[in-house]
Parts: C-alpha cells; structure tokens; sequence
C-alpha cells in the first residue's frame, strides 16, 4: 500500500475551491485501518483532502491554530468517488468531503 489519493479535477474560483478525487483500492493510508474493511483515517482526510488542497489553491494561507466543528458523518473506502468543498473566509477555512449526495466529512481550520 503506497498509492495516494488521485486528484481528478480541482478548480478554485474566489473564495471557494472544489477538488474531485478518488480513493485508491492501495492507499497507503489504509494500512491498520482496518484489515478486511479499510477506512480513511481522519488525519488522511484533514492533511491531504483537506490542508493540502486549500494550500494549493490559497498559498498564502497561514498554518491553522485550531480545528472547529469537525464531524466525521460517514465512512470513505477504496473505490469512492469523493467532492472536497473548500471555502475560504476571513478567519478561518470551511471544508466538507461528499460522497455523491452524502456528507462524510465537515469541520473548518480556524486562523485566529
């Protein structure tokens, strides 16, 4: 296990950045999460999905101080299809990772 996530399409328009990916059958984050039903770690999401992509399309972000709100709603596997809505605001950055029409993840990186 070695692959990452695979960026199929990113697009930023002002305030607002939506990346489209998809989980590989070989994340490399799956290992030890968990043998014969593979889940993406919350630390997966937070760092590549989520700071990783705001950092490409805002590179003049600073480093968050806090994570706030943080809901981790349903479970990403390999195969999935994923949408990652990032906007940012005046303070802080607000994100949510969707599997087609369901909310997986939602939280926002805090700046002050």
């Amino acid at each position: 296990m070695n692959a990452d996530f695979i960026i199929e399409g990113f697009e930023v328009q002002d305030a607002r950045c939506d990346v489209r990916v998809s989980v590989p059958d070989d994340l490399r984050y799956f290992e030890g999460h968990f043998d014969g039903d593979p889940i993406v770690p919350g630390i997966a999401q937070l760092i590549p999905l989520v700071w990783r992509q705001a950092k490409r399309a805002w590179p003049d972000l600073p480093a968050p101080t806090a994570i706030k709100k943080l809901k981790f709603l349903d479970a990403l596997r390999p195969g999935h299809q994923l949408t990652v809505t990032l906007e940012r605001q005046s303070n802080g950055l607000r994100f949510e990772v969707r599997r087609l029409e369901t909310l997986c993840t939602r939280g926002r990186l805090a700046f002050d």
